[in-house]
């Protein structure tokens, strides 16, 4: 089992459960936040291109 913590800027926990529903979260890693938000993006596209419904909360940079 792992637990994670972690500090999602730009939205707020009850904000974040009204529009994601599920207590299971996605997450990506990356060795900074320019790192983390291409991850991020490119794991939304994957998930997209497969029918998948993509919700990004809080605020992370644009794709570039």
């Amino acid at each position: 089992m792992a637990i994670m913590h972690a500090v999602l800027d730009g939205i707020s926990r009850d904000a974040l459960m009204a529009k994601h529903k599920s207590n299971h979260i996605q997450v990506v890693y990356g060795t900074d936040s320019a790192a983390a938000d291409h991850t991020l993006w490119a794991k939304a596209a994957v998930a997209d291109t497969l029918g998948i419904k993509v919700n990004v909360c809080g605020q992370p940079a644009l794709a570039r």
